[in-house]
């Protein structure tokens, strides 16, 4: 089926069975059209249903995919202004309401680790007295109870930009500045979190300071860390040592905005979006050199099928 005339998409996951993608949708009037899902089969090549709630869209949704095999069309879904969701977008049904907890300034992150053990809610209270926090849930718990939690209600006094799971699942390492406003405007930092111990370990790193978040990426085969901000340096991190091991200045095409880095499945290329520059750049992790420049009309999200 073709997408109906007049609805936007926005907003992407990929199934756990990699069969799917999963769109946000929503129709011409932003704050009166329903909420709904648009379903793209990646075999097929096409879209074959838009799955519409009894949602209005009124503001900012995110989504994930549950990662449950036994249902490859589980997503969790927050919705600004009524709570956090298990929506089955193969069975066309809101399954059931994780959280009530909604607010103008609360918004809510999902990333699943590697290995699919984990779901991490970065949780973002804006404003003054705002605050982040991510909060890790086993898979198998459905949201229900999280087993650990960094910078709860701000203790640590840290405004999270990105994180990546270790190789071992047991430590994640994190781009951040500082919540109380100490570092804006001066720079930016670089550390780890321990899920066994639940301490943050702050580094020596520094970087130039950006509004932007420093967008991370992480290769367990070349044990590095990869960070971008705003400027065109891509950062390479020792994840053993948390050193700058080099630093990569990127095509002058890329101008001062928002990137984000993913990946090829063997690693030996970081994928580097420029959204507002309309340009993706490919750099060979072998050679460290930029082998390929697309143009590309505001590449937010990178998926490898």
């Amino acid at each position: 089926m073709d997408i109906l005339e007049g609805v936007s998409l926005s907003g992407m996951a990929l199934s756990v069975n990699r069969e799917y993608l999963f769109f946000r949708t929503y129709g011409p009037l932003f704050d009166e059209s329903p909420l709904g899902f648009a379903i793209y089969n990646i075999n097929r090549e096409l879209f074959e249903e838009i799955f519409f709630t009894d949602f209005v869209h009124t503001g900012p949704v995110t989504f994930i995919s549950a990662k449950k095999e036994s249902n490859p069309g589980l997503i969790y879904t927050h919705l600004r202004d009524s709570g956090t969701y298990a929506i089955d977008l193969l069975g066309r049904k809101v399954k059931e309401t994780v959280s009530n907890e909604y607010n103008f300034r609360l918004a809510k992150h999902f990333k699943t680790s590697p290995d699919g053990q984990w779901i991490v809610v970065h949780k973002r209270f804006s404003g003054a007295g705002g605050f982040h926090e991510l909060q890790f849930y086993k898979t198998d718990t459905e949201l229900s109870e999280p087993a650990s939690i960094l910078n709860e209600a701000g203790r640590d006094s840290i405004a999270i930009y990105d994180f990546e799971f270790s190789k071992t699942g047991e430590r994640l390492f994190v781009t951040y500045q500082l919540s109380d406003g100490r570092s804006r405007g001066i720079e930016s930092y670089f550390g780890s979190y321990d899920l066994q111990t639940g301490e943050l370990y702050t580094s020596d790193l520094r970087f130039p300071w950006t509004l932007n978040p420093y967008y991370t990426a992480y290769s367990p085969k070349r044990g590095e860390i990869y960070t971008i901000g705003a400027y065109q340096e891509f950062y390479i991190i020792d994840s053993e040592a948390y050193q700058v091991n080099e630093i990569i200045t990127l095509e002058e095409k890329k101008t001062q905005n928002v990137s984000q880095i993913l990946l090829s499945r063997d690693e030996n290329v970081a994928f580097i979006s420029s959204p507002a520059d309309n340009l993706l750049q490919m750099l060979d992790l072998n050679t460290r050199n930029v082998v390929q420049t697309i143009e590309l009309e505001q590449p937010y999200h990178m998926i490898i099928p």
